[in-house]
């Protein structure tokens, strides 16, 4: 699969790494053309993008398309940790913090009892 610049693949989840729209958009390309080849499909509703930058000044003029165009989100969550467009750990602190507390206000009953 040349013209990928990374490639990540875990189950059914795979991430397309690109120094600028254009090269993700043709990294997208051939994985679509690949996966025809051998009948996969790209689910187009699960399929989303994210221009991570810590300057904000930096914004996508295009759009990803595979066959219809792929909408563009500011934050997903990716293996379990949250993938923001500034590259910021805030909200994944956030979802740790809050995962945390229920796990100990859900045993705390347990945790006080003699």
């Amino acid at each position: 699969m040349n013209g990928f610049k990374q490639l990540f693949v875990y189950a059914d989840d795979i991430d397309l790494i690109g120094d600028d729209i254009d090269v993700l958009q043709s990294n997208t390309d051939v994985l679509v053309e690949a996966c025809d080849e051998i009948g996969l499909e790209v689910n187009i509703d699960k399929t989303k993008y994210i221009i991570t930058s810590r300057n904000t000044g930096i914004e996508g003029n295009k759009n990803i398309r595979i066959r219809d165009e792929v909408r563009e989100v500011n934050k997903f969550k990716y293996l379990g940790a949250y993938v923001t467009s500034k590259n910021e750990v805030k909200e994944e602190i956030k979802s740790r913090l809050v995962s945390g507390n229920a796990c100990f206000y859900s045993v705390q009953k347990l945790l006080t009892s003699r």
